[in-house]
């Protein structure tokens, strides 16, 4: 940028930024600041923005202390540029817009629209972002998302402006002026191509091309390449280098026998690199940037600076058909597009993490991953190892928060409670006998007395107990008035009874009773609007119990994922199956599957998938439309068959956070998400060795039932010594541990909690034994 002259490279002059993290998870130390960070190797970048950051500062999700940070670095620190990460969305506690709007002097709402539209490019989720930009003094303010990859991105869509408006306001009037002559200078744009009419002698074939008619395909290339596919319409010459006050890029196409196709692009919006890997299909992410394409003749005449913009738009409109020598067909068939820029900088992430929306993903029936280039496979993993402290953190921060459900208080074994549960009633509603006996008044003391009736459970008694009488309860039967104290039956006397038997007419109390002696009085056991169970209670027999002890027939709770679980591999069978040479019966899928129903959780069994992408995808697409939390067993090392990751990576876009852990067994274990429609989708994909399996499902602290950051990550990583753990889950504000752990000297552990473990007798082999030796335990 600094040949542009729109970088200050003078140290005195440099751009002084501020990054500000908002986020509750980063500033208690549960969480890494990644964004942070990365915010401030891009600010440093020369390339880039060439700024210094003067001030880092970490808060949480509070206006307060938002707001407190801003004011200080605009007033204070006099800072050019405050870049904040995070609170921009949906959730709750999501108001860093709110705090900026009441800081902010004057709004920059150009900068927040660029960022959504660009944003809205990516993802249709980029439609939930809530930015703020806006102007404090001489400082501008710019709220960016709190993930790296949206904050990089939308740094980056607004990159092009932030010098000069920086410049503006510091009234920096030379830098200012040069921008201003150089838009004046800078020549319009090719304008844009409109659709071809309805009767355009074109149709459309099997490969979702644009092909000439025969009679076309004779005809001289001097006109404007159209191209039409399954997920886009015509690509028109969008004028995005009038964007930026950079000039466009050629960007060539090239293709094997064919010829090549130029397009114009801005400098800002591709990579110097980038091989589309999307077979027919010209990736949305181009065209929705805007990309014109056109015959190389006609681009290098297109730029002509003698030429009229109006004579192009002349030339240009009365093109023909700009079909190759070789038919279109033969064109795409042999397509290895390779795209060349000769950008100074690039945005890799933009281009390379869409090729289509994701509606069209989970339409798409058939992968994108090329299977044919063995030889080309890597040789060494590309995934850097990751450290298992860092894995299990990763998956805690990646992990939404479920929502709630009402459910009958029937169904609620092993749900966890979402809201406190308040008793309705005293419990007893009144006076209750703790014991059979008589119902007496405590200042009456020893000695005989008349019965006047008794009181039974369930029934109200209608008289009065005067002096020298009493009544006979039995327990859990109301007292009656005028008594103050129960005697129990074996400290009395019968002296008189009914002729028949059936009566008590007198007994002697024998002992001296208390006032209250052996009564529950109203409200002992519970009283109105006590909490008789908290948020977060994990529901076994005795709350269950309870529930219908007060009264509470329905109940909130936390909703449970559904997990879907399939194994990869043409050499697996079924259980059922007869072996053949070469198989072997899957064991795995049924393991997880029984792991995850013995904690409750509802399961979706996929079976087994063949090790190709088409089926991969298929599957795939399958439990991320009905499940929460996808789990995959096999297919992700390094062998030919392996096409898992790039099945993700390629055709599911899904953001792979980490492809191996540091950990024996288990090291290619893969943790990716995908975030569709609004809901993320966690995808476990563990090794398909028995022993792998059971060390991947480590990471498997699938979904966190608060509702709340701070209990949503109640739990320290497990420690260090261990390098083997299997299936934990959430059982209440705690961890459970439901596996083994291989300790010291290949010794099998028990994990009973996140602080706690204790040795188990049982040695398990790291293969075969492993399955028995997790049977044997008894743990």
């Amino acid at each position: 940028m600094a040949s542009d002259g729109m970088s200050l490279t003078n140290h005195d002059h440099q751009i002084r930024v501020g990054i500000l993290t908002v986020s509750d998870s980063c500033f208690r130390n549960l969480a890494d600041d990644r964004s942070g960070f990365n915010l401030k190797d891009l600010v440093h970048d020369p390339s880039l923005l060439g700024g210094i950051v003067s001030a880092y500062k970490i808060v949480p999700d509070e206006r307060d202390f938002i707001k407190e940070t801003l004011v200080d670095w605009c007033d204070e620190k006099e800072l050019n540029l405050i870049l904040t990460t995070g609170g921009t969305g949906f959730a709750p506690r999501d108001v860093t817009p709110e705090a900026t709007r009441e800081v902010i002097e004057r709004e920059a709402p150009g900068m927040a629209l660029a960022m959504l539209m660009g944003s809205l490019n990516v993802t249709p989720l980029g439609m939930l972002s809530r930015p703020v930009c806006g102007i404090r003094g001489k400082t501008l303010i710019i709220n960016l998302p709190g993930s790296k990859k949206g904050s990089q991105e939308c740094f980056q869509f607004i990159l092009p402006a932030l010098p000069h408006a920086i410049d503006l306001l510091r009234d920096a009037i030379v830098k200012v002026k040069e921008v201003h002559n150089a838009l004046e200078d800078l020549p319009s744009p090719p304008p844009p191509l409109s659709p071809p009419p309805v009767t355009s002698p074109h149709k459309q074939t099997e490969d979702k091309g644009i092909q000439c008619e025969e009679e076309e395909e004779e005809k001289k290339d001097s006109g404007v390449a159209s191209t039409e596919d399954s997920g886009s319409s015509h690509i028109t010459a969008a004028a995005i280098a009038a964007k930026s006050v950079f000039h466009p890029t050629h960007a060539v196409v090239m293709a094997k026998g064919g010829q090549p196709l130029t397009c114009f692009v801005p400098p800002t919006t591709l990579p110097s690199h980038f091989t589309c890997s999307c077979g027919d299909q010209i990736p949305d992410a181009i065209i929705s940037r805007g990309v014109q394409v056109l015959p190389r003749d006609t681009a290098s005449l297109s730029t002509t600076p003698s030429e009229s913009p109006r004579a192009q738009q002349s030339r240009l409109s009365t093109a023909s058909c700009p079909t190759p020598k070789a038919s279109r067909r033969e064109f795409r068939a042999h397509l290895d597009e390779v795209i060349t820029l000769e950008s100074r900088y690039s945005t890799l992430d933009q281009v390379q993490s869409r090729c289509g929306s994701k509606e069209n993903i989970l339409r798409s029936s058939h992968s994108a991953v090329d299977i044919t280039k063995v030889a080309q496979r890597h040789r060494m993993s590309p995934f850097p190892l990751t450290s298992m402290d860092k894995a299990f953190i990763t998956v805690l921060e990646m992990t939404p928060v479920l929502g709630t459900e009402i459910i009958n208080y029937r169904d609620g074994m092993g749900r966890v409670l979402a809201q406190d549960v308040y008793a309705k009633d005293n419990l007893p509603p009144f006076p209750a006998s703790v014991k059979d006996g008589y119902a007496v008044r405590a200042a009456d003391g020893p000695g005989d007395r008349f019965l006047i009736g008794e009181s039974q459970a369930g029934e109200q008694p209608t008289r009065t107990v005067m002096p020298g009488q009493v009544m006979r309860v039995t327990t859990g039967a109301p007292i009656p008035c005028g008594a103050d104290a129960v005697v129990q039956v074996e400290d009395t006397e019968l002296l008189q009874e009914s002729e028949d038997g059936t009566e008590e007419l007198e007994v002697r109390i024998l002992v001296q009773a208390r006032p209250g002696q052996d009564i529950r009085p109203i409200g002992h056991d519970l009283k109105r609007g006590e909490c008789v169970l908290a948020k977060g209670t994990h529901m076994g027999p005795s709350e269950i119990g309870l529930l219908a002890t007060v009264g509470i027939t329905e109940v909130e709770v936390h909703k449970f994922p559904v997990v879907a679980v399939m194994s990869t591999g043409n050499e697996l069978l079924n259980p059922e199956d007869d072996l053949h040479p070469g198989k072997i019966r899957d064991s795995n899928r049924s393991t997880l599957l029984a792991t995850i129903q013995e904690h409750g959780y509802p399961t979706i069994n996929l079976g087994i998938v063949g090790d190709n992408p088409d089926d991969l995808l298929n599957a795939l697409n399958e439990g991320i439309s009905h499940a929460d939390v996808i789990i995959t067993s096999g297919g992700v090392s390094m062998g030919e068959k392996d096409y898992l990751k790039q099945v993700l990576d390629i055709d599911l876009h899904a953001q792979i956070h980490f492809g191996r852990v540091f950990m024996k067994p288990g090291l290619p274990t893969t943790f990716a998400t995908l975030d569709l429609d609004g809901a993320r989708k966690l995808i476990f994909a563990l090794p398909g060795n028995f022993s792998y399996r059971d060390t991947g499902v480590t990471l498997l602290e699938a979904m966190p039932m608060s509702d709340s950051e701070a209990s949503r990550l109640p739990v320290s990583p497990p420690p260090r010594r261990t390098s083997k753990w299997l299936a934990f889950f959430p059982m209440d504000s705690s961890l459970v541990f439901a596996g083994l752990s291989l300790g010291d000297g290949n010794r099998m552990h028990c994990g009973k909690n996140a602080s706690r473990q204790r040795q188990c007798d049982t040695l398990g082999n790291v293969l075969l034994k492993n399955l028995g030796s997790w049977h044997l335990c008894g743990c």
